[in-house]
């Protein structure tokens, strides 16, 4: 049986809580159009109820909220467990749903940086991503690594470890090595999740990602997520949930936006990817990479290790990336930040040699 709640806000005195732990709340108003173009969900639609009393705001949430005409708002809530769920009503009765997850107030500090993607035309830049940190990895990765490429890892934190799939310690060594390693979920559900796990989920994961040494801002959306958290028209991001991914994200891998398009053309909260495993024909594949070699382009190329029939069976496709890299013709990059970020000045090129020792040479399959 869950406990109910009504403040009028504006009414009440601010007073600092002693109980560090906060609720968390989306949904909510925009309260005005300078903020729905910034952070969203933090900004204007987060409230924090501070200490144990039931109902107690934050400065920043009452300054946020203040109408011009200084009327009061009306916070009604049900608590149960760990999660609210009420409504905001303003003056003229209009009301909006609002859910609230609590968490500790560390969560506070997982707040993304303000990202600004470059503009104007850019040279080609393309990443590889492994999704799933299954055990097939272990074996790409040296794949990668001997032609002297890197590709951003997707991690599922509850998976991490389990079976023969990779360790928090092997991601370590990998990070080490070049690679990126960004938050994928943290049990990767076939799921359209309630506003509670959904919050849990990103927040959750990022949360986890931190605590086991790899903070990151960057969220790759599974495919395994359904109805309103399949992020799969920018139309879905203009939502609390969309207000959640861009408090806690730089870079979101979703489905939002098509995985060709030119870097203009696309969001960093909504890039999507092509997919060259999961029985990709190499006609087919060969398609995507005319495409993401063209200027001001920027494409994730996804791989599902463990779908591909062979262990060779990309061989061909990561020495072409290779010699494109090495002649200077496609930036390689292991973080999808990266993919918004200026290219850096140009360099020598050099060798087309792996630090492996073996020659890479253009393959035709």
């Amino acid at each position: 049986m869950g406990v109910s709640h009504q403040r009028r806000l504006l009414r009440r005195p601010h007073s600092a809580g002693r109980d560090r732990r906060s609720f968390r709340w989306a949904g909510g108003p925009c309260v005005s159009p300078a903020r729905v173009s910034g952070r969203g969900w933090y900004r204007h639609e987060r409230l924090r109820r501070v200490g144990g009393d039931g109902g107690r705001l934050d400065r920043a949430a009452l300054d946020a909220l203040r109408p011009p005409d200084g009327a009061a708002l009306q916070l009604a809530y049900t608590i149960a467990g760990d999660t609210a769920s009420g409504a905001l009503t303003l003056p003229d009765g209009t009301r909006y749903p609002l859910v609230g997850v609590r968490f500790d107030s560390a969560a506070a500090s997982l707040i993304a940086p303000t990202f600004v993607p470059v503009s104007g035309s850019q040279p080609p830049v393309v990443m590889l991503r492994l999704d799933d940190t299954p055990g097939t990895d272990r074996d790409f990765l040296q794949r990668l690594k001997a032609r002297g490429l890197t590709a951003e890892v997707a991690v599922p934190t509850r998976l991490v470890g389990r079976g023969n799939n990779l360790t928090w310690s092997e991601l370590g060594q990998w990070r080490a090595k070049g690679m990126g390693i960004v938050m994928h979920s943290r049990f990767h559900l076939k799921s359209s999740a309630n506003a509670q796990h959904l919050i849990a989920e990103i927040v959750g994961g990022f949360a986890e990602m931190r605590a086991h040494g790899f903070a990151t801002n960057v969220f790759v959306q599974p495919g395994t997520w359904g109805d309103s958290i399949y992020f799969d028209a920018p139309q879905k991001l203009a939502t609390w949930r969309g207000a959640l991914l861009r408090t806690f994200a730089t870079v979101s891998e979703c489905y939002a936006y098509g995985p060709l398009l030119t870097r203009s053309a696309i969001s960093p909260l909504g890039i999507g990817h092509v997919t060259i495993s999961d029985g990709a024909s190499d006609a087919r594949i060969r398609q995507y990479w005319d495409v993401a070699q063209r200027p001001n382009h920027a494409t994730v190329i996804l791989v599902h290790t463990l779908r591909l029939r062979a262990k060779d069976r990309l061989d061909w496709f990561l020495n072409l990336v290779a010699t494109a890299q090495a002649n200077g013709t496609v930036r390689v990059v292991a973080n999808s930040q990266d993919l918004f970020a200026a290219s850096p000045p140009p360099r020598e090129p050099p060798d087309s040699v792996g630090d492996s020792g073996i020659q890479i040479q253009p393959q035709t399959p």
